[in-house]
Formats: C-alpha cells, sequence, structure tokens
C-alpha cells in the first residue's frame, strides 16, 4: 500500500484555541495579543480590563485584515514585560513599544515619540531594506558582468597569447635561418681565401726548397765559379712573398639583451567597460530669461519657479508656459533654498548666520533660525522636513585650518539641532565647503562639497 504524503497528514490536524486550548472551532483573533480564540474564549477575553478594548475580528476576515495595508493598532497593546500595562509610547533608542512602567525603569532618559508618530520608522526600514535590496541586486548584476568579463577575458588572453607565440616562433626561426645563410655565405667565402692562400705558401716553399737544394749541392763542388753561378741562377728566380693578409675577426653569436616578456609581451591590468555608465541626456524643451544669469531655480509647482540672481541681489517668481515670464521680484541676495512642505521657501542669504522664510503667498521674508557664528551655504528639506545646512565659519577660505569648521546641520521644523556631521570615524575632515544639499528616497544625504571654485566631490551620508 502506498504512502500518503506526510503533507496530507499534516493538514488533517486543526488548530486549537489559543486560549483553553481545547476548542479547535477557531472563530476570532485578537490583534493586540495575536491569538486564536473559540466563541467561549473571545468572550472571557472582552471581559478582562487588560484586553476590553482590544480589537477583535472575525476569523474569516483576518485575511482581508491582512492584506490591508493601512490597517495598523496603536491602541491598547499590552506591554510584554507589564502584562496588565498598556503601551504608550516608543522609544527611539530601543525601537520597541513601553508602557509607564518602562519608562519609569528604564527608558527615562531616551528619545520617546507617540507611538503613532514612532511608525514613521517602518517606511523608513522598508526604504532601507529596499535600498539594500537594489543594492545586492545591483552587486549581484555587476558579480556576473564581472564573472562574464573574466571568462571572456580569459578566453581572449590565452587566444592571444596562443597567436603571439606562433607569430614569435615564425618569426625567430625565419631571422635565425637569416643568421644561418649570412654566416654560411661568409664562411664559404672565408673559406676560398683560406685555400688560396694555403696553395700560394705551399708553391713558394717547393720553389725555394728546391733553390736550398741546388745551393747545397754547390756548395760542395768548392768551386767559386761553380758557386757564384749558382747563386746567380738562384737569386735571379726567388718568389715574391705576397700573401693575401689573413682574416683577424671571425664570426660570433650574441644573445640579445632583451627580455623575452618585453619581446612577447607581458599580462597588464585594464578596466571593465560598464556601459550602463554611459547616460543619454537629451533636451526636451528651453527657455530663454531676461536675467544676465540664473544661479538657484527652485520648481514650486508645474508652472510657477522662483529663481535667484546673484550679480542682480534678486529673486524672482516667474511663471512657466510656453515662455517665462516674470510675475514678482523680491530683492535678497540668495545664495541656496529649498521648498517646505507648506509650499515656503527657506532661504540661505549670503554673508548673513540667518535662515529667512520667504512666505510665497504674500511673498513676505522673515526670520526663521540662526546658526550664528558660522554662515549657511546649501541648505535642503527634506520629505521627513528636517532642515539639512552646510554651514562655514566666517571669513573661510579653501585653505582649511585647524580653526575652520565646515559641517552639515540638521535641524527639526521647530529650529533645534538634532545631529551635526563635520569629520569620520577616522577623525579627517568629511568637508571643505558644503554647497549644495538634496536627499533621496532612502533618506541619504547627498552633498556638493567644493574644494575650489572649480573642481569638487560628491560625498553620500547615510543616516542608519
Amino acid at each position: 500500500m502506498a504512502l500518503r504524503p506526510q503533507s496530507a497528514r499534516r493538514a488533517q490536524v486543526q488548530k486549537r484555541c489559543d486560549l483553553c486550548e481545547t476548542d479547535t472551532n477557531i472563530q476570532y483573533r485578537c490583534i493586540q495579543c495575536q491569538k486564536y480564540m473559540c466563541e467561549k474564549c473571545n468572550k472571557i477575553h472582552l471581559n478582562v480590563q487588560t484586553s476590553v478594548k482590544h480589537d477583535i475580528i472575525s476569523i474569516r476576515s483576518t485575511q482581508n485584515y491582512q492584506d490591508t495595508p493601512t490597517s495598523m493598532i496603536t491602541d491598547n497593546i499590552p506591554c510584554d514585560r507589564h502584562k496588565q500595562k498598556l503601551c504608550v509610547k516608543y522609544c527611539q533608542n530601543c525601537i520597541e513599544l513601553v508602557c509607564e512602567d518602562c519608562i519609569d525603569k528604564t527608558h527615562t532618559e531616551h528619545l520617546l515619540y507617540g507611538i503613532k508618530e514612532g511608525c514613521y520608522v517602518i517606511p523608513m526600514v522598508q526604504a532601507r531594506i529596499t535600498k539594500d535590496l537594489w543594492f545586492g541586486e545591483n552587486e549581484s548584476k555587476q558579480l556576473q558582468k564581472s564573472i562574464q568579463a573574466g571568462h571572456s577575458s580569459y578566453d581572449n588572453v590565452i587566444k592571444k597569447i596562443d597567436v603571439r607565440e606562433i607569430e614569435m616562433k615564425e618569426a625567430i626561426e625565419k631571422y635565425a635561418n637569416r643568421l644561418r645563410a649570412q654566416i654560411e655565405t661568409k664562411n664559404v667565402y672565408d673559406e676560398k681565401q683560406r685555400k688560396t692562400s694555403e696553395k700560394k705558401i705551399k708553391d713558394i716553399r717547393n720553389i725555394l726548397n728546391l733553390k736550398e737544394s741546388e745551393l747545397v749541392r754547390t756548395k760542395k763542388s768548392n768551386r767559386a765559379d761553380i758557386i757564384v753561378k749558382a747563386i746567380r741562377e738562384i737569386s735571379e728566380n726567388f718568389p715574391t712573398l705576397d700573401f693575401h693578409p689573413l682574416p683577424q675577426e671571425v664570426s660570433d653569436f650574441m644573445s640579445g639583451d632583451i627580455t623575452v616578456s618585453e619581446i612577447f609581451g607581458s599580462l597588464q591590468s585594464k578596466l571593465i567597460t560598464n556601459e550602463q555608465s554611459n547616460i543619454d541626456l537629451q533636451v526636451i524643451k528651453s527657455y530663454t530669461t531676461g536675467f544676465n544669469q540664473v544661479d538657484k531655480l527652485l520648481i514650486l509647482d508645474n508652472k510657477t519657479a522662483w529663481i535667484s540672481n546673484y550679480e542682480m541681489n534678486t529673486l524672482s517668481k516667474v511663471n512657466v508656459d510656453d515662455k517665462i515670464r516674470t510675475v514678482e521680484d523680491i530683492s535678497a541676495d540668495v545664495c541656496d533654498m529649498s521648498l517646505t512642505a507648506s509650499k515656503d521657501i527657506l532661504l540661505s542669504m549670503t554673508d548673513s548666520t540667518d535662515i529667512s522664510l520667504l512666505t510665497t503667498k504674500t511673498g513676505q521674508i522673515k526670520h526663521s533660525l540662526s546658526v550664528s557664528p558660522l554662515l549657511p551655504w546649501g541648505i535642503h528639506v527634506t520629505k521627513h522636513n528636517d532642515i539639512i545646512l552646510g554651514v562655514m565659519e566666517e571669513g573661510g577660505t579653501y585653505n582649511l585650518t585647524d580653526k575652520s569648521c565646515r559641517k552639515v546641520l540638521i535641524f527639526g521644523m521647530n529650529g533645534k539641532q538634532n545631529d551635526s556631521y563635520e569629520y569620520d570615524k577616522h577623525k579627517n575632515r568629511i568637508f571643505t565647503l558644503p554647497a549644495i544639499i538634496t536627499s533621496n528616497i532612502n533618506n541619504d544625504i547627498l552633498v556638493i562639497d567644493n574644494i575650489t571654485d572649480y573642481s569638487g566631490r560628491v560625498v553620500v551620508l547615510d543616516r542608519r
């Protein structure tokens, strides 16, 4: 008999009530307690003082409840540590919900928010997960490209080495044959010269030997007339000792001093080209203004913008349609500007320690906050209503000293400073001049840091 799959056997086991642990007729679920209950236990649960305000849903609607993204219970949640107490705050330091007893015992100096307010971390965590997943996916793609490039490079290099080896073998063989031919030709010539010289020396020696024999024979006669006559005959036909000069040099082969890598080639590193780095930018529409220059541009809506003109100390409101039309000019020496959630504009002003607020409906500018004695440069308002400022000391230059102060400060809309960035974990300065600031969906801070009047870099701060 065939055995049934274990999954089929497990499917027959019914879930019991989480409270009485006997009844299998589950009909309800408590959102706060995360308990499944039968009819009887549900009635008892609702009569308990600590759970009288809990949200009970029918098990049939549980799936619908779970699928509803806006369903989030923030009231009547029992404390994990003090079962008789309800959670009243969210602790930013510990990332947990706490009751009044928790606050008194361990969270007195911690940063506390209302539970609903504290739940802002949910989209931030989701954004971080999304960002990290994107980076992971991107890194995986880059890894695959690197692997593919590595394999392709390996095959390519091996092929080039093989081709070069054949080329070098053919070139070396051809050159060696040419050297052999040269030495062979020279050797034939030298051998011919040697044989000619050898024959001439032999002939002269034979003649001289004959004359020597004749002289010896004549001397034996002891007669002066015969000897003188013989000497005259011997002297008349003396051979000329005109020999060919013998070679003073012989050929030799000297190996070249060039290393094999110099003549054959060597392995080198090169960057993997990234096709995605080529961004195709196209102008879809352009406008001509009456300004001598446009320093800062802030889009208010799809038909309204604000433009600052540094040379004319003017901040202009313009309407954008088929053409640009100036609606209002305000005298303001603007360094940078950023839009708030209320559609007003925060301004950093040249040579001023104050941040000003421009009410766009009235055109009035008033004081918002001060960073004295520092001077604000770049300014940005995040989607979470944080004000981010790039600041420097008065009279500062690009040549930093121990007294230089180049920071990025973070303020709340209430004007309270929440954070500051000046040095990294190695105590090195992060910025030279934080001139332009923005943020992305992941709440990272992106800063254009001017190093000189004509060069700079982008610094990204991860606010995890």
